[in-house]
C-alpha cells in the first residue's frame, strides 16, 4: 500500500537529518519511505533549486502485539534548505 504526504511538514537545513517513524496495526512486510519534497511559495522569480534529500537507515521493529514500527532517516544533501514529510509504500 503506497502512502504520500504523511506527517507534519519539516524544514531541513543543509546537512541536517530528521528521523521518522511510522506504524501500522499489523506487520505490513517490507516498507520503504523517502522524502515527499514540498515546494513552499517564496517571493521573487528566482527561488533556489529543490534540495536533495537522502533516505537511509530503514529499520523495522515488530512488537509482540503484531504491530510493526518502521524507521527512516532523511538527510538534506544539498546546499539549500527545504521542506518535506514522508511518502513510500510496500515492496511487493
Amino acid at each position: 500500500m503506497a502512502f504520500k504526504n504523511v506527517g507534519s511538514i519539516v524544514f531541513l537545513a543543509p546537512g541536517a537529518t530528521a528521523t521518522w517513524n511510522y506504524s501500522y496495526g499489523i506487520d505490513m512486510g517490507p516498507q520503504f519511505a523517502c522524502a515527499d519534497i514540498k515546494f513552499m511559495g517564496r517571493g521573487g522569480h528566482n527561488p533556489p533549486p529543490s534540495p536533495v534529500f537522502r533516505a537511509d537507515n530503514q529499520c523495522k521493529q515488530l512488537q509482540r502485539s503484531g504491530n510493526a514500527t518502521y524507521y527512516v532517516n532523511i538527510t538534506n544533501e544539498s546546499a539549500y534548505g527545504g521542506y518535506h514529510n514522508l511518502q513510500g509504500g510496500g515492496l511487493t
